[in-house]
């Protein structure tokens, strides 16, 4: 049975994304994890780029916005991840912070990967490898300079992490046949990671001859408190502490906003700040008492609202 016609939706929730710690059994089909921004783009008459927190930013992107108004439709939307690929062809997520920062971002590149909406038709009910074939054929049949499609991977996905891996990209996302896309996280799509790597909220700083030594960063718990999450002392650049600087020292206040503030060694003075910026860290890995070790600094996160930042954990397959 045909789906049935509607309007094009004012706003699609992205499909949330599962972190799980082996492939899990059944019928899957993988792709490369890009290192970028995640962006859905909805056609209807002009072209508009939101944020997977809904934050338009078609105007920071003017050159993909026009390519993909050239796209053949009446109407739709698609998922897709902005990346900056260097020469090799991997996702360098500095160089995109560099070209978001500078507003040169004419070279981005837009690697799609999911279709919930085309001229009239409400796919999201529709299973993932229909959509996939109606966004392949979509983009054949109109292809474009800075759009690309995230190929779907034909190997086994434990050969498939190792090699991401030892090619230094972040990892693999694994899409169940058969799945509709749902708009939240629902075990259908998930990630397998080289690494420990997610987003923090920074709720202080200590001071160093420097400006800042170190971040003090927090996640929000089950219950929505923002609980102390250790420290981040390396990974910054000349440049990141200008910004830092910048950013946090409007937002300086008397009391930390934690639920349970840390004990600090002696000898450190902190700023505490309001808890509205948001960075991306590597890490070791999450101690019991829930700490970051052996944390470096890799971005500030525009993209994502402090109000949604809590601890991405390993979700057992089912």
């Amino acid at each position: 049975m045909q789906p049935p016609t509607v309007p094009c939706p004012e706003r699609i929730a992205p499909q949330l994304v599962t972190l799980v710690s082996r492939p899990p059994a059944g019928a899957w089909r993988y792709e490369i994890k890009y290192d970028g921004y995640r962006m859905l783009a909805r056609i209807d008459g002009s072209v508009q780029l939101f944020t997977k927190n809904g934050y338009d930013w078609t105007d920071r992107m003017p050159l993909l916005a026009a390519d993909l108004a050239r796209l053949a439709v009446h109407s739709a939307w698609l998922d897709g991840e902005v990346v900056v690929q260097d020469d090799d062809g991997r996702p360098a997520f500095q160089a995109l912070q560099s070209a978001f920062a500078t507003r040169n971002t004419d070279h981005l590149v837009y690697v799609v990967f999911d279709l919930p909406y085309l001229n009239g038709v409400d796919l999201r009910g529709e299973p993932v490898e229909k959509r996939r074939q109606t966004l392949t054929d979509l983009l054949d049949d109109s292809p474009l300079d800075l759009v690309r499609l995230s190929d779907t991977l034909d190997a086994d996905p434990a050969q498939l992490l190792a090699n991401a891996c030892r090619l230094k990209l972040e990892g693999i996302v694994g899409k169940r046949d058969g799945s509709r896309y749902s708009g939240v996280r629902d075990g259908s799509w998930v990630k397998l990671k080289c690494g420990n790597r997610q987003e923090f909220i920074i709720v202080g700083y200590t001071r160093s001859s420097a400006g800042i030594g170190s971040l003090l960063l927090g996640l929000h718990d089950d219950d929505g408190r923002l609980v102390y999450a250790g420290r981040v002392k390396s990974g910054f650049s000349g440049t990141t502490l200008d910004d830092l600087r910048s950013r946090l020292g409007t937002l300086a206040q008397t009391a930390p906003a934690l639920a349970h503030p840390p004990k600090l060694e002696k000898g450190l003075t902190v700023v505490w700040v309001a808890p509205e910026q948001v960075c991306e860290v590597k890490f070791s890995e999450i101690t019991p008492s829930g700490k970051v070790r052996h944390a470096v600094f890799v971005a500030l996160r525009d993209d994502k609202p402090a109000a949604g930042i809590s601890l991405e954990s390993d979700m057992e397959p089912q």
